[in-house]
């Protein structure tokens, strides 16, 4: 067995913008071929993504959390949370798992679940009782991750991405979590 260097994960700040950008292309690159058309997945570029986590890091998010994981001082994941985004009104009590990216050399070291975990507390004590998640279909490794965690799918939606017919499942997990 490989032990590897535990991450710390902690709220993210200003200063790591660029590499919580790094980390959202990268593994867009690496997790979604097969599953979103090319040209998606090539518009998801570094420059969009700096916009985009400097602007989001920028604002003020009174019921918001972004969490990086680092090791050695680098960000290699990240995951954002808030209330859960649906149209129409939000469902009180619910929060979301709105996204969690990891570089793909440390998928399977035990820091997805940390990020979760920290996540899922944060959720817990700014007073939400679950928290959901969609996951794009086709996306097996994320479906079996949220499985282990003990989530269970709750719902289906589609959108369209340049043509094609995307299909998410929302998994739902009562909070607190223990990961």
């Amino acid at each position: 067995m490989t032990v590897t260097e535990a991450a710390v994960v902690r709220p993210a700040v200003l200063a790591d913008a660029a590499q919580i950008a790094q980390v959202h292309v990268d593994s867009w690159q690496t997790t979604y071929p097969g599953i979103f058309p090319h040209t998606a997945i090539a518009g998801h570029t570094l420059e969009r993504r700096l916009a985009l986590w400097t602007r989001h890091l920028s604002e003020a998010h009174e019921r918001h959390a972004l969490f990086v994981a680092a090791r050695a001082g680098a960000v290699v994941g990240f995951a954002s949370l808030g209330a859960f985004r649906l149209p129409g009104p939000p469902i009180e009590g619910e929060g979301e798992l709105n996204a969690i990216y990891l570089l793909q050399r440390v998928q399977r070291q035990g820091i997805g679940r940390q990020l979760v975990s920290v996540g899922s507390h944060w959720l817990h004590r700014s007073g939400f009782t679950a928290m959901r998640c969609w996951v794009v279909r086709g996306n097996q490794s994320a479906d079996a991750f949220y499985a282990r965690l003990g989530g269970r799918v709750v719902g289906t939606t589609t959108f369209d991405v340049e043509g094609s017919l995307m299909v998410e499942d929302c998994y739902r997990f009562e909070l607190p979590m223990e990961t």
